[in-house]
């Protein structure tokens, strides 16, 4: 899809939301809302280091790992790596029960066709409790459920040494709480899910490692996570298991069996601050595979000042991993990350960043890079 027809796309999802009125049979009776955002990303590589990665020339940089949009030097500015559309509509029925869909148009899906990312029924069990039912995007990250929010962060892009697996929903049910602690000042967010989820030849396993189309099955899903705020500081933790399916075809019709239910854990904490002036985010992961002894450790951890509409952040990054107790880290890579963020107003952000990254992996990968990115990002 060329760039104006993504601009285009973007234009009308705005339109449809401003002529969009929420309908409503009384004030007890069903009323629908609808919302959106949309991100417009152009980024180039500057340097890096020569070669090739895969199907990639490099100097060249991956910076979304879910549906892999890679940016490589010898393109240029590019548009159509990270530029996405979304709508979310809602059907509230009563004061108990609501609906929610979420389509979202992004980079390499089919040209930019639009897919249902969520898809649930709520019911209101009282005032703190609520039940979820259908297809949510599974929380392990502090902004699991903004990531593509681009208004909700201060970078162009969460950093992409901690976001990313090729899992990134599940279908099946969670029990979610919010409420005041003890009546004070801070509040105490909690979330417990089950479920599993099946991926067809996913970007992820196909064209970064296997080239091959590979298939990736969460199995078993169930996690849950603690959130506590005041508003200025805030804490997370989080902990979810499953068995991970993944199997490779060839052309000759055989089958690769790379991982076979193999247990798998994922905990995270996060930590951040929002004062007046300072700002401070952290998150701190670890992913282990009992099966194949795996063990992944990926972090961020950055500091900001806003002045006004302006925001200026400094941000490390940084995971490794590590295949069979191997002592050392077979893949790794660290990145600082340096973003200016100014808001026009409360829904539409522009946003500037420069990354460094240099890759500690041990065999041939994607390469040391630096990237200069821009951004306009809007919620709606």
């Amino acid at each position: 899809m060329h760039l104006t027809r993504r601009l285009m796309a973007a234009l009308t999802a705005h339109a449809l939301f401003m002529t969009a009125q929420p309908a409503k049979a009384d004030d007890d009776g069903m009323q629908f809302s609808l919302s959106g955002f949309a991100n417009l990303t152009v980024a180039k590589v500057l340097s890096g280091k020569q070669g090739t990665y895969q199907q990639w020339s490099c100097p060249c940089t991956i910076q979304n790992w879910e549906y892999v949009g890679v940016y490589e030097q010898s393109k240029g500015w590019q548009a159509d790596q990270e530029s996405l559309v979304g709508l979310q509509g809602s059907l509230r029925v009563n004061d108990s029960l609501s609906g929610t869909m979420q389509v979202l148009s992004r980079p390499h899906n089919d040209n930019y066709r639009p897919s249902v990312d969520w898809a649930y029924v709520s019911y209101a069990l009282n005032d703190q409790w609520t039940i979820q039912v259908g297809r949510k995007r599974i929380p392990l990250y502090y902004y699991s459920d903004f990531l593509y929010i681009g208004t909700a962060y201060p970078w162009v892009r969460p950093a992409p040494d901690v976001y990313g697996w090729p899992i990134y929903a599940y279908d099946g049910a969670n029990l979610a709480y919010s409420g005041a602690i003890d009546g004070g000042s801070w509040t105490l967010d909690a979330n417990a899910w089950a479920g599993s989820f099946n991926t067809r030849n996913d970007a992820y396993d196909t064209k970064i490692y296997y080239t091959q189309p590979t298939d990736e099955a969460w199995r078993d899903i169930a996690g849950g996570y603690v959130t506590i705020s005041d508003g200025v500081w805030s804490a997370r933790a989080m902990l979810m298991t499953f068995k991970d399916q993944q199997v490779t075809h060839h052309p000759d019709g055989t089958i690769t069996v790379n991982l076979d239910n193999d247990r798998t854990s994922i905990g995270a904490l996060s930590l951040n601050y929002d004062g007046s002036h300072f700002i401070a985010r952290s998150e701190f992961n670890r992913f282990q595979q009992a099966g194949t002894g795996s063990t992944y450790n990926y972090f961020l951890a950055g500091g900001g000042y806003k002045q006004g509409a302006w925001t200026g952040m400094y941000t490390l990054s940084h995971y490794t991993t590590t295949f069979n107790n191997i002592g050392s880290p077979i893949e790794g890579r660290r990145t600082q990350t340096f973003a200016l963020r100014y808001d026009l107003n409360k829904n539409v952000a522009l946003k500037a960043q420069y990354d460094i990254s240099v890759d500690e992996s041990r065999y041939d990968f994607f390469g040391n890079s630096t990237l200069m990115s821009f951004a306009i990002q809007s919620s709606f």
